[in-house]
């Protein structure tokens, strides 16, 4: 039976179990609340059907109100974008989207990128050198569209690769006293009339910590020049008045290192330390021979006397210049001999150049030396370190950044402890 109420149309529910489970209500009620649903949907009475009985058919399509909906829309989604970055390697994009009738999908380059509920959205992925471009497209529930596309760069990046090296830490591992020990320690790189040996004043100031922590000398028993502190008086009154007047007769371990500029005679027989005011010159008068003083220091008969020297004979500064304009090239400095109890370890061959470590701010030499006395010398892991074993530390590690133009070496005893660890 069809029941006419008001010109609407009502269709009872053929199944009774159905029926028995519907609220009853009026068709007059009933027509009431389906006029006002009309008149919000913008309807025809016709379209009550859908309500009541299912969906209206009309040349065989069956169309929902919402269906009629979307197809009455024309306005197109809204797409805000609020930010673009990005962060290292990888690019972000933040925006919202909105419509009238619904936003049905987000897609960025052609993926679907996920909204919440009042459409924000952030998106981040790999984005390369030289930057990428993005296409948004936005789609609502009708099928229309909203596309824009935009650029996120990303500039190489001004980070240079660079190489470094660990700081040096006399601190790092504990060493046995040597109360007998002695040291004189000297580092000119700021001279008065010659070319700088960059870092040598450091050198010397942290090898003192190093000759303290890890050779175990007392610090009363340690003598440091620096740069005008090691004129030639100065110089001449460290080895002849006070480390000659220190030394005990065969019971002293003498340590003496010097960073700074060496040279070698024109005939290469003799190799000369410059002190602060020396002229190169005028070698034999303002520099101290090296023979002069092992002489010196052998004079007093220590038990041991141990000198590492971080300098050259070439003629050649640790930058780029050279000691004596003119001269030539390549004057080599021949093997020189060595009082009994001595061991030397040298920054480099006798026609070499003893060069920077600019890194670490100190000199290529130095650096690894110091390096080496903390354990990574140790290569036995006995808790000793000798000089073979200091001397191969560095000669492989100088080697290596000097590209093999500097080859430290060793004269004397190589089996001679010189760190013993606690």
């Amino acid at each position: 039976m069809v029941s006419m109420i008001s010109g609407c149309e009502f269709r009872p529910a053929p199944d009774p179990f159905v029926t028995n489970l519907i609220p009853t209500f009026t068709e007059q009620q009933i027509c009431v609340a389906d006029r006002v649903r009309a008149n919000e949907l913008n309807l025809d009475c016709a379209y009550l059907d859908n309500y009541i009985a299912g969906p209206v058919r009309s040349n065989d399509l069956e169309v929902e109100p919402q269906d009629r909906i979307a197809s009455a829309d024309n306005q197109t989604p809204e797409l805000r974008i609020l930010g673009k970055y990005s962060r290292d390697a990888t690019g972000f994009i933040e925006g919202v989207v909105s419509d009238n009738i619904g936003v049905a999908e987000l897609l960025i380059n052609d993926r679907p990128v996920s909204f919440d509920n009042s459409g924000r959205f952030t998106h981040q992925e790999y984005l390369p050198t030289g930057g990428k471009e993005f296409t948004l497209v936005a789609i609502d529930r009708a099928g229309l569209r909203t596309l824009e596309t935009i650029r996120l760069s990303r500039e190489a990046s001004p980070q240079i690769a660079k190489i470094s090296f660990d700081s040096l830490n006399p601190t790092s591992r504990l060493a046995k006293d040597n109360s007998d020990a002695i040291a004189l320690i000297v580092g000119v790189a700021q001279y008065e009339k010659t070319a700088p040996a960059e870092f040598a004043d450091k050198d010397a100031q942290v090898f003192y910590d190093y000759a303290h922590l890890k050779l175990g000398i007392p610090q009363d028993r340690i003598q440091t020049l620096v740069n005008d502190k090691a004129d030639v008086v100065g110089l001449l009154s460290g080895i002849n008045k006070w480390l000659k007047r220190t030394v005990k007769q065969g019971e002293s371990d003498v340590y003496i290192f010097f960073a700074g500029h060496g040279l070698a005679s024109d005939d290469g027989d003799t190799a000369y330390l410059i002190p602060y005011d020396g002229a190169p010159d005028f070698l034999e008068r303002t520099a101290i021979s090296r023979d002069e003083v092992f002489r010196e220091v052998s004079s007093v008969n220590p038990r041991s006397v141990t000198v590492f020297l971080d300098t050259c004979y070439s003629g050649d500064t640790r930058g780029e210049s050279r000691l004596i304009a003119g001269r030539p090239l390549g004057i080599k400095l021949q093997e020189q001999s060595l009082p009994a109890g001595f061991t030397v370890l040298t920054a480099a061959g006798g026609d070499q150049i003893a060069k920077p470590l600019k890194e670490a701010q100190h000199g290529l030499f130095s650096y690894f030396l110091m390096k080496g006395m903390e354990g990574g010398a140790d290569s036995d892991g006995n808790n000793e370190i000798t000089a073979r074993e200091l001397h191969a530390y560095v000669r492989e590690n100088v080697v290596q950044q000097s590209g093999g133009s500097q080859v430290p070496e060793l004269q004397g005893d190589g089996e001679k402890v010189l760190v013993r660890f606690r």
